[in-house]
């Protein structure tokens, strides 16, 4: 299969000798219960955090900050035409109303919230226990798609590598071992840590099935765009199945609410 990707992926699994024995990876049993509405809360991410649910609050309160700060301190209205006073209050009424309408629509949204959540922790309880579909989340710092930018200073997005728990061990340990070897590759050959031609490849996707890329051999691996400003994940259940999704994104996994600095740290390719 011939691929526009960097560094010949489908071709890796041949070409990698190392089945990956020595390389760590976490099992099914390595994520905390989840078969009751209790365990979910406790351990898992069901929704974004607080302030990804008011992102929105925050970005207006700090567009009124930034107003407040330029054009709101030492004003000299004595001095201002009459123009310029009615394009000052137009100006104040449309930021206090944004300011109103963002902490308005954030109660109403989360006392929402607060009502549903026992029913959407029991359906999502049970949904896991009839289909437990236990993923990990390994991390590349060593190479980042160029062709985004996410964080400050132009950060380019970075890559996360999805993989099913529930195939076996040894199957697992390779699919790592296979990935691994080509992100090197791809960096070894590289002068910078964006490669081009990768960004090029991953294109306005979120998520590529590896199965499209490296061959059926990653079936149910998957690689995610991560925004660099946003923390990444490592374990948690999914909702849809990693093997026949056509699509698989951070939307369809439940992820740990706090994840042990250890287990972030064996969870990566090199460093950025």
């Amino acid at each position: 299969m011939k691929t526009t990707w960097p560094g010949d992926p489908h071709e890796m699994w041949a070409e990698v000798d190392d089945d990956g024995a020595d390389l760590w990876v976490p099992g099914p049993d390595d994520l905390p219960p989840h078969a009751t509405p209790r365990d979910l809360a406790r351990n898992y991410l069901v929704v974004p955090a607080w302030w990804h649910r008011a992102i929105l609050v925050l970005l207006i309160l700090g567009i009124a900050a930034i107003v407040a700060v330029t054009g709101g301190i030492g004003l000299d209205w004595p001095s201002y035409g009459l123009f310029k006073r009615v394009l000052a209050v137009v100006l104040i009424v449309i930021v206090a109303g944004g300011v109103l309408w963002a902490v308005v629509t954030y109660i109403a949204n989360e006392i929402r919230w607060y009502r549903a959540r026992p029913e959407i922790l029991t359906i999502a309880a049970r949904r896991l226990s009839e289909h437990p579909i236990p993923v990990w989340g390994l991390f590349v710092g060593t190479i980042r798609l160029g062709d985004r930018q996410s964080g400050p200073n132009d950060t380019p997005d970075d890559i996360v590598f999805v993989f099913d728990l529930r195939v076996p061990r040894e199957r697992l340990q390779r699919q790592r071992a296979v990935v691994t070897a080509w992100v090197e590759k791809v960096a070894a050959a590289q002068h910078t840590n964006v490669p081009p031609e990768l960004g090029a490849a991953f294109g306005d996707r979120w998520s590529i099935h590896c199965a499209d890329v490296f061959g059926e051999q990653l079936r149910g691996v998957w690689m995610w765009r991560k925004g660099s400003i946003l923390p990444y994940q490592v374990l948690g259940m999914a909702l849809a199945d990693p093997q026949t999704a056509e699509e698989f994104t951070d939307d369809d996994v439940v992820f740990l609410r706090r994840t042990p600095k250890d287990l972030r740290r064996r969870s990566r390719i090199g460093r950025p």
